[in-house]
């Protein structure tokens, strides 16, 4: 609704529109684990850190003769790592024509994104290379078909081997401040000795956005459930833990859900906060199935005294339960992670 900040040129009458974000804070990382868990040499210690983030957005709008519009955006991200060094990632480079989308941008399947949480701010999103297609079919309803490829993203477990795009079908409602998200995603698998399988995944989520008091509330809530399509599972931050001891064409079965709700109090201060719940099983030939359990709850109190500037205090609580026989690496994530930070944020 509102006109994206940019200028329009000249020569070709072409919108162009740049946009970005910096972002700077303190955080305190802490890891509270049993000595069996301990014993295993690999869990991090505690530790602070200064973490540095920014993300680059150029955007393109046209208005073809036919009446078509075509539009293309460029986006990346910078991240801060632990050695001292930066981490560029692609968000996304697609162009819009008319009804179709092409490149690689966020999967049609995502709905929650958790945008007003620095910690998952940092974190790049699912992103992927599709080839989509979305039309109107009433005033408050659309309909997106896309093929999507995950391997575009460099945290998706992809199992090895040929393999066909994954084929996403969503549903969205809007209308009043209420939007629903329905989505389904059917996943090509193959196996050994040229078998193949279909992985599936579905999704239902809404938020409901009000005026309360003479401010803004917003809830939101989703739950997702899969089998063979884990990277379908989970927020950000759950998926970097699953995928670090995922690995192959593995046999998994699970859901997630969370909820959240953001608050405006005045006009320059606002708090947000989301519970959420990961479960994943992952059978194997023994038939002891391997469980990954993860459950977040993350809270932050936001000042913003000019547009586009914001300071904030955000804390996160995360208890995990990562049981893969024969995974070390899997025992080391087991207990309870804090994190707390203070960040500054600018936007333009």
């Amino acid at each position: 609704d509102e006109s994206p900040r940019g200028f329009v040129s000249p020569l070709s009458g072409t919108c162009i529109a740049i946009s970005g974000t910096v972002n700077a804070g303190v955080q305190r990382d802490a890891y509270k684990v049993n000595a069996l868990t301990r014993a295993t040499g690999q869990v991090p210690q505690n530790a602070t850190s200064f973490p540095l983030s920014a993300s680059f957005r150029l955007e393109t709008g046209l208005l073809l003769a036919n009446g078509r519009y075509l539009a293309t955006a460029f986006e990346f991200s910078m991240d801060s790592t632990s050695d001292g060094g930066s981490e560029f990632t692609p968000s996304e480079a697609s162009i819009t024509f008319g009804a179709f989308a092409f490149g690689l941008a966020g999967s049609r399947f995502d709905f929650w994104t958790a945008d007003e949480f620095a910690f998952i701010g940092r974190i790049p999103s699912r992103t992927v290379a599709l080839i989509g297609y979305e039309r109107q079919l009433t005033e408050q309803l659309s309909l997106s078909l896309s093929a999507e490829d995950a391997s575009a993203d460099r945290r998706t477990v992809v199992p090895t081997g040929s393999r066909l795009p994954d084929g996403v079908a969503r549903l969205l409602y809007e209308q009043d401040g209420l939007t629903i998200h329905g989505g389904l995603a059917v996943r090509d698998l193959p196996g050994a000795g040229g078998s193949r399988r279909v992985g599936r995944a579905a999704i239902l989520g809404a938020t409901w956005e009000k005026t309360v008091l003479d401010r803004s509330l917003t809830l939101t809530a989703q739950i997702a459930g899969a089998i063979d399509a884990a990277p379908y599972l989970g927020s950000r931050l759950d998926q970097r833990t699953a995928f670090s001891v995922l690995t192959g064409d593995l046999t998994t079965r699970g859901w997630t859900g969370v909820v959240a709700i953001g608050r405006e109090w005045t006009d320059e201060w606002s708090s947000n906060a989301y519970a959420s719940r990961y479960r994943l099983s992952v059978p194997n030939p023994s038939g002891l199935a391997g469980r990954i359990q993860i459950d977040r709850v993350a809270a932050n109190l936001i000042w913003t005294p000019v547009d586009g500037l914001r300071l904030g205090l955000e804390g996160s609580l995360a208890w995990q339960k990562l049981d893969l026989a024969g995974n070390t690496r899997a025992a080391s994530l087991n207990g309870r992670q804090s994190s707390a930070q203070i960040f500054i944020e600018r936007s333009f």
